[in-house]
């Protein structure tokens, strides 16, 4: 492995994160399949908030 490889597959990996982000963005919210799109990062994200619940924020009024 050269020096280079790790630095394109890095670029190679955002740029094919970034293309299936914008697909997932133009497909309506309740299509199935934009959810099959989500990333690692979005369900780590969800799994954060599930885990620790007392720190979501739930009701609009407490964000004033």
């Amino acid at each position: 492995m050269t020096a280079l490889q790790p630095e394109v597959a890095a670029l190679v990996t955002r740029q094919r994160n970034a293309a299936i982000e914008a697909l997932r963005q133009s497909l309506p919210l309740d299509d199935p399949d934009r959810h099959a799109l989500d990333l690692d990062a979005d369900t780590a994200f969800a799994q954060m908030a599930a885990d620790h619940p007392e720190a979501c924020i739930c009701n609009p009024e407490d964000t004033r």
